[in-house]
């Protein structure tokens, strides 16, 4: 079994170690060390990359027990040697950080609102925490504000390996998932977790903790964040979204808001005015349209438009069927997708079914959709025969009638 030195050591970053073991797996090599700084993946934190000798390690497992080095190179050691192992140190420190955020975080969360973290993970650049318990905005800059207090008061990081005496005069956080060699970290005056995962020395080092955003989760609240060189990256990208959109807007930082708040609602005026002025010409269009047709009888009206969207193509359909004795079928197309819309006045038989019409003979073609008895709608993300479509669906109109 490996020895996991690196419990006791998170700065190691050289060691060296002897290979107890080499499974050659599919098209990877999983090694077996007699002990490692490398940290395997679990308890939600990603495990380290690195490097045996020449191999590069890009995964780091528990198996059976046992932690294996997986590589996609055939090692040139064997067991028994000794081999010089390194670990990416940028990537275990920024780990490191995380989980030391995470603790900070969900410590201040308890003792502020009484919230219990019950998830936790570490992603390529953001981390989450899930609390049973709903936060609001003031409450969540609290806990932000809390948790860079204990960051900036510098606190020692301690690892301790407690008797059950020891451990019963703890108050943990959580209790411990396992029953024998319980590892519990503490930093001073904030937090006693059970915890195998690797971290900072003290807080400070964990730099500053940012919240990016929240999204409810069950009955609490899951919430992303970011520490030390995660939350650099996250600032310094809404930086420079802010920078670009002063550029573009020609505004100072603290006017983006008011400023797009103003564009939000011209642009929510224009689309209501233009409805209008659709509106407006799609009734002079469609009376052009019926002129065509001396006989009060029912009359079967094809309508192909070019560069539409299905919105504006059922509208047009709607002032048509405002009409008495139309029968409507539409196909329009915008950019590559297809619109189809089949619709009928409200004084033709209601026998006379667009929905089942549609159904009959448009999704057999392969075109999703459906609707009621007066309307029925649907399209396809491709171009398709229209000629063919047409001549189907008149056909089957005539017939009817």
């Amino acid at each position: 079994m490996t020895l996991k030195s690196f419990l006791d050591d998170a700065y190691t970053k050289k060691f060296e170690a002897t290979v107890n073991a080499i499974i050659h797996d599919d098209d990877t090599f999983k090694i077996q060390l007699d002990h490692t700084y490398f940290y395997p993946e679990g308890g939600g934190q990603p495990c380290d990359f690195g490097m045996i000798n020449d191999n590069v390690i890009s995964d780091v497992q528990i198996l059976d027990h046992d932690i294996f080095h997986i590589s996609q190179t055939k090692p040139t050691f064997t067991v028994g040697d000794q081999v010089s192992c390194e670990i990416d140190f940028s990537r275990r420190f920024t780990l490191m950080q995380q989980h030391s955020g995470q603790h900070i975080l969900s410590a201040c969360a308890e003792k502020l609102f009484e919230a219990n973290t019950v998830g936790f993970h570490i992603g390529q650049d953001y981390v989450t925490i899930d609390l049973d318990q709903k936060l609001n905005s003031d409450q969540l800059m609290l806990l932000e504000n809390r948790a860079n207090q204990v960051i900036y008061a510098n606190k020692p990081i301690i690892a301790h390996y407690p008797s059950s005496l020891e451990l019963s005069a703890m108050p943990l956080r959580k209790q411990p998932k396992v029953t024998e060699n319980i590892r519990v970290i503490e930093i001073v005056d904030t937090d006693f977790s059970p915890c195998g995962g690797t971290h900072v020395k003290t807080t400070s080092e964990v730099g500053i903790i940012k919240i990016k955003k929240t999204e409810p989760y069950k009955t609490g609240i899951r919430i992303e964040f970011g520490c030390g060189a995660y939350a650099l990256k996250f600032i310094q990208e809404r930086n420079d979204t802010i920078n670009t959109l002063m550029k573009l807007f020609s505004v100072k930082d603290d006017e983006i808001i008011s400023y797009s708040e103003q564009l939000l609602a011209s642009q929510k005026s224009d689309r209501a005015n233009l409805h209008i002025i659709k509106e407006q010409l799609y009734k002079v269009q469609v009376a052009q349209l019926l002129e065509q047709f001396e006989s009060d009888e029912i009359r079967v009206i094809t309508l192909l438009e070019t560069d539409i969207n299905m919105t504006d193509l059922r509208l047009k359909c709607n002032i048509l069927c405002d009409s008495d004795n139309n029968i409507v079928l539409a196909i329009g197309t915008e950019n590559e997708k297809t619109h189809i819309v089949l619709a009928k006045s409200k004084n033709i038989d209601k026998e006379f079914d667009m929905g089942k019409l549609f159904k009959s003979i448009v999704v057999p073609l392969g075109i999703k959709g459906g609707g009621n008895p007066f309307v029925a709608q649907g399209g396809s993300s491709e171009l398709v025969n229209t000629e063919d479509l047409v001549t189907l669906l008149e056909e089957k109109i005539q017939s009817m009638f």
